[in-house]
């Protein structure tokens, strides 16, 4: 059975501050046609389109960005995990400000207002990307490292004149390790397949977090002048400033930001990753490599 694209029912907003910026943001998420992909626009620049999909995202550390001739969109990784992850693949996001707004730090407000306006299924069908052959990744500096494998064939019979069809297994399976230096965090891991129901109540509440002892460093380089306990996991050397959600929240928040930029290749990935120890710049290797080399990758 083929699965259909969507979009969202009804416009919905969200206002807040950006985590980098400080500075007050708006975005409007706005129902979009079959197969016009994910698009941003900037209210000044409306006829400036960024396509996602289309674009390498910007060489950034600290969050995810993509960049126009004419304007920039920052930390857009937790909005786009959000629609990636409910299956949503035609969207018009537009944009009031330099960032996407950091809300409570993590997926779960964009899930729940764009569960409550209703998601509308589509009549075309909805492609899933997956590489042909397993590809490597590595950043051996910061024992980073990514396994993407592809998805799985499976043979079943027609029911109308009992030929063999090929299939694909559409799913995302996931085995992700973070490491920390920082005893407090340590080492964690998730292993999963990534449903739609396990994304939004295991996933997208984890929020970003950060080290109180880094925090004068980035403000003094233009960064994080919006965190606060209200959106971000503070933590020390010798333990967390306020309450975590989970247990383990600082690694499902890596892998939050993981599916958010990968999803900027423009499509549902399929297969299986096994990854350790990635971020935004090491995550964006993935997205360019799509880019440049599409003959690696198939659409099933």
């Amino acid at each position: 059975m083929e699965i259909s694209q969507k979009t969202i029912k009804e416009e919905l907003s969200f206002d807040g501050i950006g985590v980098h910026s400080g500075l007050s943001c708006k975005v409007t998420l706005k129902p979009a046609n079959e197969n016009s992909g994910i698009i941003f626009r900037n209210i000044k620049y409306p006829n400036v389109k960024i396509e996602v999909g289309k674009v390498c995202p910007d060489n950034s550390q600290y969050s995810t960005s993509l960049s126009s001739s004419e304007w920039r969109i920052g930390t857009i990784e937790h909005l786009l995990a959000a629609v990636t992850c409910l299956q949503i693949d035609n969207l018009m996001i537009e944009v009031d400000g330099e960032e996407i707004p950091i809300l409570d730090g993590s997926s779960f407000p964009f899930i729940k207002e764009i569960l409550r306006v209703g998601i509308d299924v589509q009549n075309a069908k909805k492609n899933f990307l997956t590489p042909r052959k397993m590809l490597y990744f590595e950043d051996l500096q910061h024992e980073r490292e990514l396994i993407f494998s592809p998805a799985q064939k499976y043979f079943c019979l027609n029911e109308k004149d009992g030929s063999v069809l090929e299939k694909f297994d559409k799913n995302l399976y996931i085995d992700y390790k973070a490491e920390f230096e920082n005893p407090v965090l340590g080492a964690a891991e998730i292993n999963c397949c990534l449903t739609q129901d396990l994304f939004i109540n295991e996933i997208s509440p984890a929020r970003t977090f950060g080290f109180l002892e880094q925090l004068p460093f980035m403000q003094q380089n233009g960064l994080a002048k919006g965190a606060s306990l209200e959106n971000t996991v503070v933590i020390t050397k010798n333990g967390y400033v306020n309450e975590r959600r989970f247990e383990d929240e600082f690694v499902r928040h890596k892998l939050l930001d993981l599916l958010g930029d990968l999803s900027l290749t423009g499509f549902k990935l399929a297969g299986k990753i096994k990854a350790k120890r990635t971020g935004h710049n090491f995550n964006r290797k993935i997205v360019e490599h799509y880019l440049k080399n599409p003959s690696d990758w198939m659409l099933i």
